[in-house]
Parts: structure tokens; C-alpha cells; sequence
């Protein structure tokens, strides 16, 4: 990231021809920059609809021009907002005389938002949010994005993070007087703290992945023997031909992969080769992708065709190459069913969609299920989960130890498993991950 005292600039709104076009500015030179253009700096808070000209006087565009004084604006500079018209020439002649302007140096990727962070507008939680909402897809992701904007992490992790310092405080008055026996009442109020702590963080991380889930999405994976109806099945779910379908055994080779909304979450449906013995090079390649999708996979969908002799080891066999959950498609039943299904076992036959609808609804339900949070706090990022489980460690390891005889120790492992928390938010240790977070930001966020 360039220097910070820099005035920087960028076009905010999507490059090409459009209505509008929003040029920002932020630095302390900002409220010079309207006066370049032959305009007046309008008050704070203010829009202020003017004329831009050039260095020879010739009109580039009428424009709205917004100002906001520092500290009060998104970055906590000066800022100045330029709304004109959204051709290319009108843009590209601002942009152009903007990099005239001494003092002035175009953004760099997420650098309004590295500023909002700096200068206290936004924590590292914030800034995530803000990345969330800007990439949502679906209705869900967006309310959860937003959920985590308004503190659902947040709150927790502070409330939690000042608890634990208020008990390591308690540890540094019994380490300052060492030759003082330490009260029973401090000694059981430590562990009770401890105990509601690891309570309510165990209880965060119980939660099945449901935040990352939404955010990153779910994947489902198609496995089934082949000729088991596989493909008819998710074009079927697709609603559309999207694998081709033959009575050819062996037709699909490769992994088809289909993107879906279910429930508001985002869903990659897997279609995969079928499994059989004795099969060619390329087929035996795509096997192999077949099982690895299913290892990887959040769900499995197991397709046999219930007709067949064997198919119920087929299932068993299948079941134990399945990463996560999986459940049972027992199709072709109008040929007649061998054998008893498991109890598990969704009853279908594609031939005149015989028991799709019921498929449909379970699958839906699992889904979503598996992607709807049921705690008060919402962990949406691998970084969330591993440092909840670190302050989890510390606090755990706190309580084993002798705080009586080593009261040093436990405090350590307190001051840890409270830096691990102060991570979430980005009060200890967060330059190393803000450059990661901002490359993901556009040039004028």
C-alpha cells in the first residue's frame, strides 16, 4: 500500500458508459480539487450542482460535487465526491486531469477502505462484511454479510475478549502479591468466568459450518454406479439439459458441474462418471475425479438403480468414499424394487418422476438446514473458527493449570486466548492480513 498522506482518487462506480459516474477523492488536498476544475468546494454534507471546465476554460461536464470534512466521512478525510455523467470521455477527462493535480495519485485496490480501517470507521470485521456484501449473490448471503456488519461476530468476540482481560486482571493482583495465600472466592470466581467462556465460545463453534457454508457456498456431489440415472437426476434438479443422457454405459467421463440457488444459498451440483469395474483409460480417469469430488464434497448424492441385483452393496460401497453426509436415491423403482431399501433411502423413479418432488423438498431442506446459523454469533471465515479455537485452547489449558503455584502461566495462557479474539476483529495482529482483504476490493472501494 502507497503512503497514506497521499490525496488519492479513483472512479467508484463500474468503468464504461452509464447514467452516472462517481469520481472520489480523499486526502487532505480534496477540498482543493473542485477548485481545479473552476468549481467552488460546497459546505460539508452538501451537494452543490456545478460546471467543471479544463485548464483552457472548455466545459468537460456538469456535475453534483459532495463534500464531507474530516473526521466525518467514510475514510475519516476530507472527501470529495464527483457525480457526473457516465460516458467514457467525461470520466476519462476527470480521471485525467485529477493525475495533473500535484499531491494527487490514483488508489490503489481497497485503499478507501484500508483508510476506513486505519482511521477507526471500520474494524477488520467490518471490512470483511463490507467484501461479503459487495460479492453476495443470493438474498442469504447478503443478509448474512450485513448480519456481521451490524456486530453478529463482533459483539460476542468484545464482550468475551473484555471478560477475559477482566480475569486476567484478577491473575496480575495475585501475581503481585506472591506471598499472600490467594481467597477461595477469587480462585472459584476465575473458574466460573472460565467455565461460561468456554461455554459460550463451544457453543459458537457448534454450529456446523453454517456461516462459512453461506458465504463460500455448498457443494453437492452426484455418485452412483453407472446407468444408476445420475445425470437424468440433475437435469432434472437443473431444470434444464445439462449432462447428456444416454442408456451408452459410461457416458459421462468428466465432472459437469452446475451452479444453483437453493433457499437463497449458493449450491455446486457435481455430476460425476459412473463407478464400474473394468472400465477404459479415460474412464478409469474419470472415476477417480468422481470419488475425490465426493471425498471434498458437503453432501453426497448416492444414485443406485433399485432393479438391479446388488445394489445394496454397491451403496455400501459407495457410502464409505463420501467426504461428508450423503444420502440415498433409490431410482428406477417402476422396474420394481430388489431387495428391502434403508430406512434412508429416497424411493424415485425419473422414467414419470415418481417420488422427485419429495426428493426436491429433502434436499432443500438439508441445504438450507445445513447453512442456517442457529447461534447469536456467526462464523463466516476460516480465520473466525481457528482463532475461536485458540482462544478456546488457552482458556482451557488456563483452567488446567495450578493457578495457586503458578499463577504466571495461567495468566499467559489468558493474555493468549484474548489475543486470539482481538485477531477476529483486527486489534492485535491485523496488517498481516489486511493486503490479502483489500486486493479483493475494486480500484475505488
Amino acid at each position: 500500500m502507497a503512503s497514506e498522506t497521499d490525496t488519492i482518487y479513483a472512479l467508484a462506480t463500474p468503468p464504461g458508459k452509464s447514467a452516472i459516474a462517481v469520481i472520489r477523492i480523499s486526502g487532505d488536498k480534496a477540498s482543493d480539487v473542485p477548485g481545479a476544475f473552476g468549481a467552488i468546494c460546497p459546505e460539508p454534507g452538501h451537494f452543490s450542482l456545478q460546471t467543471l471546465v479544463d485548464a483552457t476554460g472548455a466545459v468537460i461536464d456538469q456535475v453534483l460535487l459532495l463534500f464531507m470534512a474530516a473526521p466525518h466521512s467514510s475514510t475519516g478525510e476530507e472527501v470529495v465526491e464527483i457525480h457526473c455523467h457516465g460516458g467514457v470521455a467525461v470520466t476519462q477527462t476527470l480521471l485525467g486531469s485529477l493525475s495533473s493535480l500535484a499531491g494527487l495519485r490514483p488508489a490503489v485496490a481497497g485503499e478507501f477502505t484500508h483508510r476506513m480501517f486505519h482511521n477507526g470507521k471500520i474494524d477488520l470485521l467490518g471490512v470483511e462484511s463490507l467484501a461479503d456484501i459487495i460479492d453476495a449473490d443470493t438474498g442469504r448471503q447478503l443478509a448474512q454479510a450485513w448480519s456481521q456488519m451490524c456486530g453478529m461476530l463482533r459483539d460476542p468476540v468484545t464482550r468475551w475478549r473484555q471478560a477475559i482481560i477482566k480475569i486476567a486482571a484478577e491473575l496480575e493482583a495475585v501475581i503481585d502479591f506472591p506471598d499472600e495465600e490467594i481467597p477461595a472466592s477469587v480462585l472459584a470466581s476465575i473458574e466460573e468466568g472460565v467455565n461460561v467462556l468456554i461455554a459460550d465460545i463451544s457453543v459458537c463453534l457448534d454450529d456446523n459450518r453454517a456461516g462459512e457454508r453461506v458465504r463460500d457456498g455448498v457443494q453437492v456431489t452426484l455418485l452412483g454406479p453407472v446407468n444408476a440415472g445420475k445425470s437424468t437426476l440433475l437435469n432434472r434438479i437443473a431444470n434444464r439439459p445439462v449432462a447428456i443422457v444416454s442408456g451408452e454405459a459410461g457416458t459421462t467421463r468428466d465432472l459437469v458441474l452446475v451452479s444453483l440457488d437453493v433457499g437463497g444459498v449458493p449450491v455446486t451440483l457435481i455430476d460425476t462418471a459412473g463407478i464400474r469395474q473394468n472400465a477404459g483409460t479415460v474412464e478409469t480417469e474419470g472415476i477417480s475425479r468422481a470419488l475425490a469430488a465426493a471425498s471434498e464434497a458437503d453432501y453426497t448424492i448416492i444414485v443406485v438403480d433399485g432393479s438391479r441385483d446388488n445394489w445394496q452393496q454397491d451403496y455400501a460401497t459407495l457410502a464409505e468414499s463420501t467426504g461428508g453426509e450423503h444420502f440415498l436415491v433409490v431410482n428406477k423403482t417402476d422396474r420394481g424394487i430388489t431387495g428391502t431399501p434403508p430406512d434412508n433411502a429416497l424411493l424415485m423413479s425419473l422414467a414419470d418422476d415418481r417420488g422427485f418432488d419429495g426428493f426436491l423438498d429433502q434436499f432443500s431442506a438439508r441445504i438450507v438446514e445445513v447453512n442456517t446459523a442457529q447461534n447469536s454469533a456467526i462464523i463466516t471465515r476460516a480465520r473466525h473458527r481457528q482463532a475461536l479455537e485458540a482462544t478456546l485452547h488457552g482458556l482451557e489449558e488456563g483452567l488446567k493449570g495450578n493457578i495457586e503455584r503458578a499463577p504466571e502461566l495461567v495468566a499467559e495462557e489468558f493474555r493468549s486466548a484474548a489475543n486470539a479474539l482481538g485477531r477476529i476483529t483486527g486489534e492485535i495482529d491485523a496488517e498481516d492480513l489486511l493486503d490479502a482483504i483489500f486486493s479483493s476490493f475494486c480500484i475505488g472501494k
